[in-house]
């Protein structure tokens, strides 16, 4: 059989072959002229379907494989490989793996360092050997029978300053048992080693290796292989196959071999098969079937691949020991890019390097196929993290439960020892410092106090010497609030856009009515049909809150929009000639307005734009003269700000206009007249009415309603006839009587009707 495959053999024998002090072999590529190039009998051998050496001889015989190393005379060196034989050895049925020869035919080798699996007998034992000059010595031998019959076993083997030792394994995560052990009287020059195979007809077929490694010592607790890519929602696709895939990185400096390897979701797990992941290289990992389309050498095909859901779920890698290489608790808004959550598209890890990689070391992939499986990731960041953190969030999450979220993963361990410090004296507290992988809703320190936090007190608290993942320090200062629920009267709806421009959207206005910090995290906005919970959180005493799906055009539409008091915000419909906006918190109405377009002024000429104003917010919302149109001046809205139509402050005990004189041209200026009354006795009936010099009436406001003891009227300017009143002076009638005893109260005010310049 030698003879037949001699021409081969002299090819494979003058090739010039790369001598590397670090060799590893799994076969994945089903090449020997790939990767670790082969020669000697190599016609002889196969890659199979597994993607495992094996022997296929023609003729029985003998038959070796051999590749070149260089180990520059390490005085410490291991060899792994998985040898399965498929029959019981014998004297005529054996092999030999050359751990180092001095010549390319092992088997004719002067000087070599051989391991021999098979003998006559069945006490069949795997042995060492040592030639010097042609002549073999036993070293070792290991346990007598254990190799008697069909056999498949793990072996690693180590060489320590001249001990020498054969450790096996069933599995990959099985126990390692040492077999034999020997002290060599001296170590054969290389630069040969390789696989030789004696046989008979029925076992020509009958040999297999793979995993084969072969250089400095491997240490299971030295693995580094993480998680670069994540395609969980491959469509819709852009150009990579419709699959579901993770990849990997080896950022060590040694072969990984990943058989054994556990990869994990929060449903299942999985078993990597054989493949060496090398330094600096990426694999792709997909299901059985699945790698068509992906780069063949790079790509592992996994039986029971999990599935990867589109958000919100925790991915583990361990080594065959199960140790845990590298967790990623991926969730959809890091891809930071709305425009690809919704599929075909891959998060990337941007630095390889990042210790504590989460939210803020993964993002959207850039690439026009929709990522990069298997090549450096399109976001791919080399310069480690110099940037100090700083506190995002900070959260009082119950009565005496203070959360802190960071604007980067933190050192856990600086968070347990930093010193932290309040303006005020809050008592003591228990800390609990969290792995950035187990925060609670984005927390990495959380304080649990033994008093209970006072009520709407700003607290300013001090964190001194925390540092995050990367060493950067920092002193860090923050404030928190325990914010109080909204009661009655707390928060009201304050202004409405209820007829947009076709450009623009609805916009609520609300306004904290009290001196409490108020918390939105219960409230909703709703029409009496559909409702949708507030996304702002908090709202401050005294302050405006604009909210609109839209902010884009509040702040480009209405020049005196709040800024920093808009956010963004999905609302029911509201329809532009009457409807109902109901502000709910914890399951109770706090306030409702049922508005109506008649409620503008009435000299405006279209509303479309206009927003109705609250005129006081401690009148009754769904009183219709409480709202006005917005003033021309402000822009016809005031998203975020007081609104440019309120109410003065009324003085006990008389009638009173805030102003003697009326405006009505949407200016901002006296739009309409504040008529303050404050009566002498409750449930008296009123008649206002508006008449020109000369006793002509204007306007009849109202004629004997039953009014409270103090309120406020509101003239808009117009006419019985819908008209808006001429410039002049004017004369307020304003007359009340008791409905039981005799009480009566009447005053005569006058006025201009002006027009200003």
């Amino acid at each position: 059989m030698r003879n037949l495959l001699s021409l081969i053999f002299l090819i494979s024998a003058c090739t010039p072959r790369p001598v590397i002090a670090q060799v590893f072999d799994d076969f994945h590529d089903q090449s020997l002229f790939q990767g670790l190039l082969w020669g000697g009998d190599i016609g002889a051998f196969q890659t199979n379907s597994n993607r495992q050496l094996q022997l296929n001889a023609a003729n029985p015989g003998e038959a070796s494989i051999h590749f070149q190393y260089e180990l520059n005379n390490l005085s410490q060196w291991e060899v792994q490989f998985w040898l399965r034989l498929n029959f019981s050895p014998s004297s005529l049925n054996f092999c030999r793996y050359y751990l180092r020869a001095d010549q390319s035919d092992l088997l004719t080798a002067a000087n070599a360092l051989y391991l021999e699996f098979g003998e006559a007998g069945s006490q069949d034992a795997p042995k060492l050997f040592c030639r010097q000059n042609g002549i073999d010595s036993l070293i070792a031998v290991g346990p007598a029978g254990s190799i008697a019959a069909a056999f498949q076993l793990f072996l690693t083997c180590k060489y320590d300053n001249g001990l020498f030792t054969l450790h096996t394994r069933t599995s990959p995560s099985a126990a390692s048992n040492l077999w034999l052990s020997g002290q060599l009287p001296w170590l054969p020059a290389g630069p040969y080693a390789g696989f030789a195979c004696i046989f008979t007809t029925s076992n020509m077929q009958g040999f297999f290796m793979d995993d084969l490694y072969f250089g400095p010592p491997v240490s299971p607790e030295q693995s580094t292989v993480v998680f670069t890519e994540i395609m969980a929602d491959p469509e819709p696709q852009q150009g990579l196959p419709n699959t579901e895939f993770l990849e990997i990185y080896n950022a060590g400096t040694t072969a990984q071999q990943l058989n054994g390897f556990q990869l994990s979701d929060a449903t299942g797990s999985c078993t990597l098969p054989s493949y060496w992941l090398q330094p600096g290289a990426f694999a792709t990992i997909v299901g059985t079937g699945q790698s068509s389309g992906f780069n063949p050498t790079k790509t592992i095909e996994v039986t029971a691949f999990t599935s990867l859901n589109n958000t919100g779920e925790l991915l583990m890698l361990k080594n065959s020991q199960g140790l845990i290489l590298d967790q990623v608790a991926y969730n959809s808004y890091w891809y930071k890019d709305s425009s690809k959550m919704e599929g075909g598209f891959s998060l990337e890890r941007c630095s390889l390097l990042d210790p504590c990689s989460a939210a803020d070391n993964w993002r959207a992939t850039q690439a026009q196929l929709g990522g990069t499986p298997g090549i450096q990731n399109s976001v791919f960041e080399a310069a480690p993290d110099t940037l100090a953190p700083f506190i995002s969030f900070t959260e009082v999450r119950d009565s005496n439960q203070v959360a802190f979220v960071f604007s980067e993963p933190m050192d856990s361990a600086s968070l347990a020892l930093c010193a932290i410090s309040f303006d005020q004296n809050l008592g003591a507290y228990t800390r609990t410092a969290l792995h950035y992988l187990q925060i609670q809703n984005g927390a990495q320190l959380i304080l649990q106090f033994e008093q209970t936090i006072p009520k709407s007190v700003p607290i300013v608290v001090t964190i001194v010497d925390s540092k995050d993942c990367w060493a950067n320090a920092s002193n860090l200062q923050t404030s928190f609030i325990r914010c109080e629920e909204p009661k009655m009267n707390d928060l009201l709806i304050n202004e409405i856009l209820f007829d947009p421009p076709s450009t623009g959207s609805d916009f609520i206005e609300l306004y904290n009515n009290s001196n409490k910090y108020l918390s939105l995290a219960n409230c909703s906005i709703g029409n009496g049909s559909m409702n949708y919970l507030l996304q702002k959180s908090v709202i401050g005493p005294k302050q405006y809150l604009a909210l609109s799906p839209d902010t884009a055009f509040l702040w480009s539409y209405y020049p005196s929009t709040q800024l920093t008091q808009i956010t963004t915000q999905e609302l029911p419909y509201f329809y532009n000639d009457s409807g109902t906006c109901i502000l709910n918190c914890n399951d109770s109405v706090l306030d409702e307005l049922k508005y109506h377009k008649d409620w503008h002024a009435t000299g405006l000429l279209d509303s479309e734009g206009v927003s109705l104003e609250r005129l006081d917010p401690n009148a009754p919302t769904q009183n219709p003269n409480n709202w006005f149109s917005a003033a021309q001046s402000a822009g016809f809205a005031t998203p975020g700000r007081s609104n440019s139509q309120q109410i003065a402050a009324i003085e006990n005990g008389q009638l009173y206009l805030s102003y003697p004189e009326l405006s009505p041209d949407q200016d901002g200026y006296h739009d309409f007249l504040e008529i303050h009354y404050e009566l002498p006795a409750p449930n008296m009936l009123v008649q206002a009415a508006i008449f020109t010099l000369g006793g002509q009436l204007v306007k009849q406001l109202n004629y004997n309603e039953l009014f409270g003891t103090k309120g406020v009227l509101i003239w808009d300017g117009s006419t019985e006839y819908g008209t808006i009143a001429s410039s002049g002076i004017y004369i307020l009638d304003f007359s009340a009587f008791s409905t039981g005893s005799s009480v009566f109260f009447n005053r005569r005010l006058s006025f201009a009707r002006c027009i200003k310049r």
